[in-house]
């Protein structure tokens, strides 16, 4: 059976860790844990018991309640294999910057390195154009190149 934890935002990864760590020695059940990073304030475990949250090994900072009833796998297997974020992203796209020193910045797609998925990008709005090296989830598709 598949639960569903509610934990603070921004502490998935930090809670799945520790809950791993205080439950290496303890007879809880849990086989499995996955922090999606899509999915915020949420941590799902793999149990073959029922899950007690007043369970000592289930005491770890940042971890707020168990979310009642069970999560079918059918809704959990969109996060095992997530889509890689460059998928519609060609030579030429135009692209808007998402984070970084250059968060809000319009940039034409010069290059595309799909093994590190790394993407060159041409400020459009600067004065020089200067390539920068970006990964490819910080950047957000705003128009494809004009076939």
């Amino acid at each position: 059976m598949f639960y569903a934890m509610r934990v603070l935002i921004g502490q998935e990864k930090n809670v799945a860790a520790l809950l791993a760590q205080s439950i290496k020695h303890e007879d809880t059940g849990i086989s499995a844990i996955l922090a999606p990073e899509s999915m915020q304030g949420y941590i799902f475990v793999e149990s073959d018991k029922m899950l007690d949250m007043r369970h000592p090994a289930l005491r770890v900072p940042n971890l707020r309640s168990l979310v009642e009833g069970d999560v079918e796998f059918d809704e959990l297997k969109s996060f095992l294999n997530p889509e890689p974020a460059m998928i519609n992203i060609i030579k030429g796209s135009i692209v808007e910057l998402t984070s970084g020193p250059f968060k809000g910045e319009k940039a034409k797609v010069v290059r595309i390195d799909e093994a590190k998925e790394d993407v060159v990008l041409e400020l459009i709005e600067a004065a020089v154009p200067i390539p920068v090296t970006v990964k490819g989830d910080q950047i957000r598709l705003i128009q494809k190149e004009a076939e």
